[in-house]
């Protein structure tokens, strides 16, 4: 017996449909800002699920208001610890903290809600 895809399937799939389309279109602007960090590395040789798990954080980071950034840190770095290289989290991490930095400088990530605004 299979667990259910979904605690809320309305709510959810509309969550995963709106992650999924808003990575794909800011999709070259989060590549950008991901190899802004990573001018050392040949880009080809970073493992591609590490490069689709960063541009989905960054989704989530700008797109998703109620969204906590640190949740957003937490989740994806679990993900790449259970499917991704054994070093990924810690790179992942690295990358992300940037691109934060980043982001918070240009007024690009703004979160709305109790315990959300200024984080």
């Amino acid at each position: 017996i299979l667990m259910p895809l979904f605690k809320n399937q309305k709510d959810d799939l509309k969550f995963v449909k709106d992650l999924y389309s808003k990575s794909i279109l800011q999709g070259e602007d989060s590549m950008k800002m991901i190899e802004k960090y990573t001018k050392n590395w040949d880009v080809d040789r970073i493992a591609r699920l590490d490069t689709v798990i960063m541009k989905i954080a960054i989704t989530e980071f700008t797109s998703f208001p109620s969204i906590p950034v640190k949740v957003t840190m937490n989740e994806y770095l679990e993900i790449a610890k259970n499917y991704s290289t054994e070093k990924s989290r810690i790179f992942i991490n690295g990358i992300l903290d940037k691109v934060l930095i980043d982001l918070k400088e240009s007024d690009s990530v703004k979160k709305s809600g109790i315990g959300l605004i200024n984080r």
